[in-house]
């Protein structure tokens, strides 16, 4: 997505050391991160966004960029445990993903001096912010709540494919190239842009020069995908202003799920992205970004 390339030199990019080490604490863990801040610029509340499952910061680069300009705030992309250049961890669950999430809002207040950030969590994402939220011992740190495609409920069925992606990935042989990779994945994953996504996530490995490896921690999300896909937020509710910002086209929050939605965010209002899918900011990214700037500006 070319968005926002004219001012690309003002985006700030700011990354923690990748640690790949395998963590057994239970403790919150350092979130890697990408920063697109300018001190001309940093006049509003600060906008953190999570990416979804075998996602990473560096996915959300043009968007991102063109929300911190658009905003007149600063914008922090960031890679959830076992994603990206964060660290690899033998649990995910939800709440420990959300406690990772606080400790790097906490972080970020105190360099921006802001009491509050607007947060935005996109599938996987949307749940760890939406996790965040309806508890009252982290609530008060958010502004604004945005819900990109996903619903506080279970989605039953969905790790029956995923496992099967999980299983293709395992075994795709990772010494041959890039483009050789990405053909011997059609089989499994048909559809070209999904493949090119999975595909974000490899890397050289620094210990085998010539052969790839895969950023994610495969391991640790296969042994969670049930939960991780099936997890139906917690009692609870966040009285904040929501926005759950959908694909008309993907069904991932349909209108049997807006009345718990409601209960659980009493103040939020709904925007159907037409002709998008499940990666609205990618799908439409345009209609995304004005969609985000309405609700945050209003």
């Amino acid at each position: 997505m070319p968005l926002a390339k004219q001012f690309i030199k003002n985006a700030k990019n700011i990354h923690f050391k990748s640690i790949h080490t395998s963590c057994h604490s239970f403790a919150p863990v350092p979130l890697t991160y990408t920063a697109y801040s300018t001190p001309e610029l940093n006049k509003n509340s600060p906008l953190v966004i999570v990416h979804g499952l075998f996602g990473q910061k560096q996915n959300w680069n043009s968007v991102g960029k063109a929300l911190h300009k658009k905003l007149e705030a600063p914008v922090y992309a960031v890679d959830v445990r076992n994603h990206g250049n964060s660290p690899h961890t033998d649990t995910m669950t939800y709440a420990e993903m959300a406690e990772d999430l606080v400790e790097f809002i906490d972080k970020i207040k105190e360099e921006t001096k802001k009491k509050r950030v607007n947060v935005l969590g996109h599938s996987m994402g949307g749940k760890i912010v939406m996790r965040m939220a309806i508890d009252s011992k982290w609530s008060d740190r958010i502004e604004k709540l945005i819900v990109e495609d996903v619903s506080p409920k279970g989605y039953s069925r969905r790790h029956v494919e995923f496992r099967e992606l999980i299983k293709t990935m395992r075994e795709v042989n990772l010494s041959r190239t890039r483009q050789q990779v990405l053909k011997d994945l059609e089989e499994a994953i048909p559809e070209l842009s999904m493949r090119q996504f999975i595909l974000t996530n490899l890397q050289q490995s620094p210990k085998n020069p010539g052969v790839m490896e895969w950023k994610v921690n495969i391991n640790t999300i296969d042994a969670h995908v049930e939960e991780l896909l099936g997890y139906t937020l917690p009692v609870g509710s966040y009285r904040g202003p929501t926005l759950f910002l959908h694909g008309a086209k993907s069904g991932y929050v349909p209108d049997s799920h807006k009345p718990d939605i409601k209960c659980l965010f009493p103040q939020v209002q709904f925007d159907a992205i037409p002709d998008a899918g499940h990666w609205v900011h990618a799908d439409k990214p345009q209609l995304f970004i004005d969609s985000v700037y309405k609700f945050l500006k209003v």
